[in-house]
Order: structure tokens, then sequence, then C-alpha cells
């Protein structure tokens, strides 16, 4: 007789949770077309963390995910981001499972 076990249920971590919320950030006041370039100064104040150093490896986890990128390209010590076409697919989906 086989046992069967289960998987057990899969929770976001605070850092998922805060990753998620970098990314509404970098998707407000722009277009699908022009997304705005956001200081990390600016994402620190949205989320209500005065840790630059913290938003920039949240911001560098996102990158490694072709979810963010640095503005200009390829400068990761950049204070200017941006959500890229794939981020803002991913805001979407993320938010819409949410209101589900």
């Amino acid at each position: 007789m086989s046992v069967r076990r289960l998987k057990p249920s899969r929770t976001l971590t605070d850092s998922h949770k805060t990753q998620i919320h970098v990314l509404s950030v970098l998707c407000r006041d722009g277009s699908p077309a022009t997304p705005r370039h956001f200081e990390i100064r600016e994402i620190a104040e949205a989320l209500g963390n005065n840790d630059e150093k913290e938003v920039q490896r949240y911001l560098l986890i996102l990158e490694g995910q072709k979810l963010v990128a640095p503005y200009p390209e390829g400068d990761f010590t950049s204070n200017r981001w941006c959500i890229t076409q794939e981020g803002l697919r991913t805001a979407k989906t993320i938010s819409k499972s949410l209101i589900q």
C-alpha cells in the first residue's frame, strides 16, 4: 500500500509580497508603450521603506526575471528603473488572480 503525500500549500513570503508591491509601484503613471522611469528613492517612499539598498536588491531580483530594467539599460547601479513589457503582463496577471 502506497501512501500519498500532500504537497504543502504554498504561501507568499514577505519577499514575494514586496516584489509584487514594487511591480505595482512601477506600473503607475505610465502607459504600456512608454513606461515611466522611477528613481529608487520614489519607489522606497511608495513602499514606505527608507532603505534604498533593500529596494535596489528587490529591483535586481525582478531584473533577473526580466520584469524590470535599469535606465540606462545595463547600468545596474542606476537610480532610475522602469517596468518591462513582461513585467506589465506579469503585474496584470497577478492583479487578476488577486481579485478572483
